[in-house]
């Protein structure tokens, strides 16, 4: 036995799942053939008479690289839980303990017994999502590129729309909210559920990272009243909306930063920044001298000081004002550098206006920190995005690869956080997912997979039409092509998006279910199968350049393509529900 591979955290390995339940998991290696969980309640026998815990017999759930993860649910009597592990690989036998593994379950006469201990399963302690974000497709939309109201005052010199000769860093398009309520039948008609805006508020740059104002909309996207209008309006049509909050630093017009600027160590917003030289204005370029902290060495963004109290209110107050205009969903920029104290604080403000709002960490690594109950809903996934695109790009990887990464993933993190992670292929910070796999079938197949995941899947604006880009010069935030949609150019594909995004609308033995992977001698052949309730949905995936035998015969195949009756061609994709 490989006593080495054997592990469990009590943080994610033993944790609530709601106000009864308790999920246990153990890692261990591959030649472990059964493990079986021994709990009950600490107090549970008579005073001095030995501990007996109930057996539970734990469940192979998932399968890792080098080790295998066992899972199991309790509910327990009175609330508390002390339990041990028995595990067993052929005649061996192992115990493991909050001290480590034992060969023998008795032991030394005399020596103390450690068990593992949940103290007590307090309701308010439950790590709590908002459930409706497991049933959303979101869209994401970069506002100065999707669309160009009329109507609007714009101060900007902008080009005809989709005019790349003039495409730089910072050009400007002059797209605005009313052009993304415009808009709103096109994207409710591809199945999306919620739109994800990058930031609205005022800025002198297109992305508008570099806040000036978090009070006041930017004049050249439209007014207040045009977003209640666009908040009102996505809601009559079932349309949830979530805003981009700039916390993490703010631009150099933002009026603390003035002050700071004029008055030096006398303002009274000294402290809400990373100051480090009383000569910090006079630095140029950006801030590696160290003269103050900011995003990124980006002098224009200096770093706000999420420690201090009145950064944390003054934030916070911005926060209520959006959700009481009604945004269902915030998103937290550079998520991981923002205090966990102003967090928790925001958190528990936030949810007090309302309980279901969905909020999210741009978080690019595991985040398991952020995601206990007390701070974030969800993060940006980009585990799984570098999962997916990682497989398409590089021929060598292996399905089980596949497998094996998307499988760390969701074991990170608690059931009901995997239920609501932000996945997605591609955003603004990142090339585009075309220009990446750099083929519309495989990108076709990346959504599939997306579609047929746990999570609250993100795609961005333009993925529909396998809109290209990279991240150079922002060519992956290019003007959404509506000439070419209203002229039926991306009839086809825009059709394929939207049957595999019904799918996850009409099926949903992903979100709840059982997954097992299954594998033929093609290492390229992708084939998995989500069992929910006595049914089950098959995806089958080629991703070779040859066609490869598949029958689905044995039930209703509700989504394929390049699939005659007998095999997969090359590209090709059969969904099959039985």
């Amino acid at each position: 036995m490989n006593v080495n591979a054997i592990r469990h955290d009590p943080i994610v390995g033993c944790y609530a799942y709601d106000c009864k339940t308790l999920i246990v998991k153990l890692e261990t290696g591959k030649e472990v053939s059964c493990v079986n969980l021994y709990a009950n309640d600490p107090y549970i026998g008579e005073q001095g008479a030995p501990w007996k815990g109930k057996k539970y017999v734990m469940k192979r759930v998932s399968e890792l690289k080098h080790s295998l993860v066992w899972e199991v649910r309790v509910v327990p009597e009175y609330r508390r839980l002390q339990y041990y592990f028995e595990i067993e690989s052929g005649t061996e036998r192992a115990y493991m303990f909050d001290d480590g593994l034992h060969a023998d379950l008795n032991g030394t006469a005399g020596r103390i017994v450690q068990y593992f201990k949940y103290a007590w399963l307090n309701s308010a302690d439950v790590c709590t999502v908002p459930k409706w974000a497991e049933d959303v497709v979101w869209y994401q939309i970069f506002p100065d590129r999707f669309n160009r109201a009329n109507g609007v005052k714009c101060s900007l010199d902008v080009p005809e729309w989709g005019d790349e000769s003039r495409a730089r860093f910072n050009s400007f398009y002059g797209g605005n909210i009313r052009g993304i309520t415009e808009k709103l039948d096109y994207i409710k008609s591809l199945g999306i559920g919620g739109l994800y805006l990058t930031p609205i508020m005022l800025s002198d740059s297109n992305h508008r990272y570099n806040t000036h104002d978090y009070t006041l909309v930017d004049p050249n996207l439209g007014s207040q009243s045009d977003l209640v209008e666009l908040i009102q309006k996505a809601h009559g049509m079932g349309l949830k909306i979530m805003l981009d909050a700039v916390f993490n630093h703010c631009g150099t017009e933002f009026f603390a930063w003035r002050d700071v600027v004029e008055y030096g160590r006398k303002s009274k917003y000294y402290d809400w920044f990373f100051i480090n030289d009383e000569h910090f204005a006079k630095g140029k370029g950006n801030t590696k001298d160290g003269r103050y902290y900011s995003f990124a060495f980006v002098a224009g963004m200096p770093k706000l000081n999420t420690n201090n109290p009145e950064v944390m209110d003054y934030l916070t107050s911005v926060c209520k004002g959006w959700v009481k205009l009604g945004v269902d969903g915030i998103r937290f920029d550079v998520g991981n550098e923002i205090s966990h104290r102003f967090l928790k604080k925001l958190r528990f403000e936030l949810k007090a206006l309302n309980p279901e709002l969905y909020m999210l960490g741009e978080i690019w690594h595991r985040s398991l920190p952020w995601l206990l109950g007390d701070e974030y809903d969800s993060i940006m996934n980009f585990q799984f995005l570098e999962s997916v695109n990682d497989f398409y790009v590089d021929k060598r990887m292996s399905t089980r690869e596949l497998m094996y990464a998307l499988n760390e993933n969701y074991n990170n993190y608690y059931k009901q956080i995997n239920g609501v992670l932000f996945n997605m292929l591609d955003n603004h910070d990142v090339d585009r997912a075309f220009t990446r796999c750099n083929s519309v079938d495989a990108l076709l197949q990346e959504l599939t997979i997306l579609m047929t995941m746990p999570g609250s899947p993100c795609v961005y604006y333009g993925t529909e039409t396998a809109l290209a880009g990279e991240v150079l010069e922002s060519h992956n935030r290019r003007c959404m092509p509506w000439r070419e949609i209203d002229s039926g150019k991306h009839d086809g594909i825009i059709c394929e998006f939207r049957k595999i995004v019904n799918l996850r609308k009409v099926f949903t033995e992903f979100k709840y279910g059982d997954i097992k992977w299954q594998f033929t001698d093609n290492d390229r052949f992708i084939n998995y199968v989500w069992t929910s309730n006595g049914r089950q949905m098959e995806i089958a995936i080629n991703a070779t350049e040859t066609a490869l035998p598949f029958d689905a015969a044995n039930g209703k195949v509700v989504y394929c393509r390049k699939y005659d009756g007998r095999a997969l061609l090359s590209g090709g994709i059969v969904v099959n529900y039985r």
